[in-house]
């Protein structure tokens, strides 16, 4: 016998074989159903008896019935189910003895064929038609009909080849239906967990934005109207005057900026964007506004830089600077952004009193930092923070070939 008649696409799990007798149960039923009506015709024109036709359509009932329910009987004997299916045919061609041959033939080559589904070594299969071919002989025997045994036997041996080979096929397509639905579950369980990483770094996302554009610009205006305060105390109403022009403007941008974090409009197009004017002009308004010298130093011509890294980078740079004006109490910056090959540099550094880097992320309410490391990871860059009593120093070091990591 053919090994590829046999073979099973892959080994079946319990579930597997309950779910595969389970979609073959309406041929067994309809094929039951034909030869039950086969036997009652060939017994024409003798009637069976009441008592042979109760015991045969009860014997029928009772083959059908295991048939249907094939995939809980098997789960753990399934030799039992074979043999007494082998003993109910048996019994059903006793009570119609014109249908000897045809009720053995039919009935356990459907058996042979089932067998397939249910056994994972050919051996087994084997075994199972082995018994069942003995088992036609002996009622042949038992009959007295010896004569028919060179023809049938062969005969009901040949008739179970194609059959195993036609359940081969068949249990072969069931059991990619089951693979391609569990698939399905599979995509379908990691689009929902796509959709869960998702809002969750759209949730971080926002967090960031919020930071950058509203927490940013009140943490600036608030300073502005410090220096205001401080101006009108000694009656320096001009330069007060000015400092509230650009607070004005501040006001104005950080709405700009809000409203478009809120309504979402930024895309991450692969445009080429002037970092360098960008950083300068965000150095120039820091100055400005806080009085601390602030020296650049930017290389980073003849380099396209997507709007990706041009946007992450400006808020790294402007996170850095307001940090530095909030709590270093610093009187020089320094603001480096230098394209080597395919990376771009990144430092920021002042004379500052510096912190402790073993608490970031450990204490509440640092997300500017927390945002530093986002920002870096979403560019696929590295960070490095290094500060003490002599100041702080940030250096980010972003690849210009981005992969798809936009959250």
């Amino acid at each position: 016998m053919s090994d590829n008649l046999i073979n099973k696409p892959y080994t079946s799990s319990r579930s597997d074989i309950q779910d595969v007798l389970r979609d073959s149960r309406l041929p067994a039923l309809i094929w039951g159903i034909l030869i039950y009506f086969s036997a009652l015709y060939s017994q024409l024109p003798m009637l069976p008896t009441w008592f042979e036709f109760m015991m045969f359509t009860a014997l029928i009932l009772v083959h059908i019935l295991l048939h249907w329910y094939a995939g809980y009987v098997v789960d753990r004997r399934p030799w039992i189910y074979f043999v007494t299916q082998g003993g109910i045919v048996w019994g059903c061609a006793l009570f119609m003895p014109n249908a000897h041959s045809l009720i053995f033939v039919s009935l356990l080559t459907a058996l042979a064929g089932q067998s397939i589904g249910v056994y994972a070594q050919r051996m087994k299969v084997l075994l199972v038609c082995t018994f069942y071919c003995t088992l036609f002989s002996v009622s042949l025997v038992w009959i007295g009909t010896t004569e028919d045994l060179p023809s049938t036997v062969p005969s009901l041996f040949f008739v179970m080849f194609f059959v195993i080979g036609y359940a081969s096929l068949f249990y072969k397509q069931v059991r990619a239906k089951l693979r391609t639905q569990s698939f399905l579950h599979e995509l379908e369980r990691a689009h929902r967990k796509v959709e869960e990483l998702t809002i969750a770094n759209e949730r971080q996302r926002m967090a960031r934005d919020l930071h950058d554009t509203l927490a940013q610009g009140l943490a600036g205006l608030i300073m502005q109207l410090d220096a205001v305060d401080a101006h009108l105390e000694n009656d320096n109403n001009h330069r007060a005057h000015e400092i509230v022009q650009l607070s004005k403007a501040q006001a104005k941008r950080t709405l700009s900026e809000a409203r478009s974090a809120i309504d979402d409009l930024r895309s991450y197009s692969a445009e080429v964007i002037d970092i360098s004017k960008a950083v300068q002009e965000e150095a120039e308004h820091f100055s400005h506004m806080t009085g601390i010298r602030i020296a650049t130093q930017l290389s980073i011509a003849h380099h396209v830089v997507p709007k990706l890294i041009f946007e992450h980078s400006l808020h790294i740079i402007r996170e850095c600077l307001a940090n530095t004006a909030k709590y270093a109490n610093a009187t020089n910056v320094e603001v480096v952004v230098v394209a080597r090959e395919n990376i771009i540099e990144l430092s920021i550094a002042d004379d500052g009193i510096g912190f402790d880097t073993n608490l970031i992320e450990k204490q509440s309410g640092s997300y500017g930092l927390i945002g530093l490391y986002e920002r870096t990871r979403i560019m696929g860059g590295e960070i490095k923070i290094e500060s003490g009593k002599q100041g702080t120093d940030i250096s980010v070091r972003i690849p210009l070939q981005q992969e798809d990591t936009n959250v």
